[in-house]
């Protein structure tokens, strides 16, 4: 057996003892290359590997003659799981480091929790760097919440009819003890006459509605005293956009100017609202005026 033919069935060997689906793998050409994918497929002459190109995924083709070895790579999640263990915890310049390579490899889900990870390290590098002037109000994140809404970002004007509550007094019960109704069949009496045919003449028996308490719960409030208001459909009014901070639920915070630190050391610019956005709202406003035409589009 010749030295070609004694690779082919060592790499055949390794491809069958190994399980039919991979995770990421590394596999190392005679040339020198490695082919980071997961395999697919196999054969006793190729084998079929699944590799990322940017965003998008391709497939190739490798003979097993190519092959060197084929090595168990580290998939994508447990790559970024270390990278993400390796970063100190006030190194911003780490995690944006990060966010480019979960950007670069698709990992959109990683990157946003690397960014909840930072703007938490940016706060805490301001305090461990401004031990004693970090803006106490904001805690150094430079936003409080909106006073005018509470930071909900939205105002709710009190439904009249209940004045805010979600809920009026149930009509069937009004007043009644315990939101409890009289039983229709015995008339609150937990009891009724029925004709006995035995005995030929009529008897009295325990109401079975009621169980002999001559007392139901009312079926409108189920026994609450209270019912679903209809005109706010139990929100206790209507929302609307907090125009103090049109709807974003904080506003800058004036003694750091919006640095997180008092006095600004660093001199940053106060935060500023998007004018695109207010323009674009603007637009979608004004309705657009149908062109006139001045000359007979039919001829005279």
């Amino acid at each position: 057996m010749n030295n070609s033919l004694l690779a082919s069935f060592i790499v055949c060997c390794v491809l069958i003892s190994s399980s039919f689906c991979y995770g990421d793998e590394v596999i190392i050409l005679k040339t020198g290359r490695e082919i980071t994918g997961k395999i697919i497929s196999r054969t006793e002459t190729s084998i079929q590997v699944e590799i990322k190109v940017g965003k998008s995924k391709a497939e190739m083709t490798i003979p097993v003659d190519s092959i060197e070895r084929i090595e168990e790579g580290r998939g994508l999640e447990e790559e970024f799981q270390k990278k993400l263990s390796a970063i100190k915890p006030t190194d911003l310049d780490g995690y944006q480091a990060l966010i480019v390579w979960c950007e670069k490899e698709g990992m959109k889900s990683q990157a946003q929790r690397v960014r909840v990870r930072l703007k938490k390290a940016e706060i805490q590098f301001l305090k461990d760097k401004y031990p004693d002037s970090w803006c106490r109000p904001c805690k150094a994140t430079g936003k409080i919440a909106c006073s005018s809404c509470e930071g909900k970002g939205d105002k709710i004007d009190p439904c009249p009819r209940c004045t805010g509550r979600g809920d009026v007094e149930c009509r069937s019960c009004a007043r009644k003890e315990k939101g409890a109704l009289d039983c229709r069949r015995c008339g609150g009496a937990g009891v009724y006459e029925r004709f006995d045919a035995s005995k030929g003449r009529k008897v009295k028996t325990r109401c079975s509605t009621c169980s002999g308490k001559g007392k139901i719960e009312c079926p409108t409030c189920n026994g609450k005293q209270k019912s679903k208001c209809e005109d706010c459909k139990g929100k206790g009014g209507k929302a609307s956009k907090c125009e103090a901070c049109k709807g974003k639920k904080f506003d800058l915070c004036k003694p750091c100017e919006s640095s997180g630190v008092k006095g600004n050391p660093e001199k940053k610019a106060p935060q500023k609202e998007d004018p695109v956005q207010e323009d674009s709202e603007e637009e979608t406003e004004t309705p657009k005026k149908k062109p006139v035409v001045k000359d007979n589009p039919f001829g005279r």
